[in-house]
């Protein structure tokens, strides 16, 4: 199919798991072939285009995941695409509730912009005192272009009127196309069930076999409707399944809403905004039964964002924009494929890791 040139791909999308790979590619509007890997650059990449954004989707090798394998991967690539000036970490993750004061539930996306607090905290690094454990590594925010993108989604979120799909729903149906994905990415037919932080599943047991008794009352919502959600969220190096330490660190940090592995490792060299889909409530009943839709909702999420991004060009790049705005049998009205985005709004690198020029 052919690709353009690496100087102008300027998104990454980050993931972790295979199943992550497959909802974000999902998304493409346009595949691209690969593009020639620089010397020192340990990664393999997935190419393609979401509205006019060339876009780079990147992982750590099958099996690898927690902060030290995301920093190892994501820092070398920019030895390829020196261009890319917007990341998104884009997965699953477990969901915090809050009920009813923030209602979490499964397939949902929890979003790492807060209106206040920090978007993301390493909770398992810090210091032992003789007062408790004091996390000493807080990361900063997205950079401000993806936070002001963030705002045009919630805005349009806010409008939808009644009977009118939901702005996500529209990228979900993606997936119905493919006959394996379709099957692997629809909604579970498995109830949501949360329980009391104080009911230990058993081992032995089946979710399913719990007693209604030990669930949390929660109102019906109205639809299926994908619900967003914007808060810290918490990233350490272990599997959290215990309900008492994830609502103790929820209550520490801000009420997270979610708690996953990677982001810490990423944002000191890759800084992205964090979208996670919630597959599981992070206590003991933890199962993966709603993997998989949660991440096709938070790739579909990290579509609506790119597609409501608004399109920049790199000055230095024009030419190129220009020579590659070409028809052919894979791009038959021409395509630009110059660099869309590639100015910072005073608190983002253009080019991760490096100042700008």
């Amino acid at each position: 199919m052919g690709s353009p040139k690496a100087e102008t791909f300027t998104v990454g999308i980050i993931y972790i798991k295979p199943l992550e790979m497959k909802a974000i590619t999902v998304m493409f509007d346009e595949r691209f072939d690969s593009v020639p890997v620089a010397h020192g650059d340990v990664n393999d990449y997935s190419l393609g285009r979401i509205g006019h954004h060339n876009v780079v989707v990147v992982g750590p090798a099958r099996g690898e995941q927690g902060t030290v394998a995301t920093a190892q991967f994501s820092s070398t690539v920019r030895l390829t695409f020196p261009n890319l000036c917007v990341g998104l970490l884009v997965g699953i993750g477990g969901g915090i509730p809050h009920y009813p004061e923030y209602d979490v539930r499964l397939g949902d996306v929890v979003v790492g912009a807060p209106e206040t607090g920090p978007a993301v905290v390493q909770y398992d690094l810090g210091k032992r005192t003789e007062d408790g454990f004091e996390v000493t590594r807080v990361l900063g925010k997205p950079p401000g272009l993806l936070r002001k993108v963030v705002n045009k989604v919630d805005d349009k979120y806010m409008y939808v009127q009644d009977g009118a799909d939901d702005i996500l729903k529209v990228h979900l149906d993606r997936f119905t196309t493919f006959p394996r994905l379709r099957k692997e990415f629809r909604r579970p037919s498995a109830p949501d069930r949360l329980f009391q932080s104080s009911y230990v599943h058993e081992q032995g047991t089946k979710c399913s076999d719990h007693d209604p008794q030990f669930e949390v009352l929660r109102q019906a919502r109205e639809s299926d409707d994908v619900v967003v959600h914007f808060s810290t969220i918490l990233s350490g190096d272990s599997v959290m399944k215990s309900s008492t330490d994830r609502d103790r660190l929820s209550e520490q940090h801000n009420k997270a809403l979610c708690i996953e592995m990677e982001a810490a490792g990423l944002m000191d060299v890759f800084p992205c905004l964090v979208v996670r889909g919630i597959c599981d409530y992070a206590d003991s009943h933890k199962n993966s039964i709603w993997q998989s839709f949660a991440a096709a909702t938070a790739a579909a999420y990290a579509r609506e964002i790119l597609l409501n991004m608004s399109e920049r060009v790199v000055p230095d790049l024009r030419a190129t924009m220009h020579q590659s705005n070409v028809a052919s049998p894979q791009n038959p009205g021409g395509h630009n494929y110059g660099v869309q985005v590639g100015h910072n709004n005073g608190n983002m690198t253009s080019h991760f890791g490096r100042p700008a020029k």
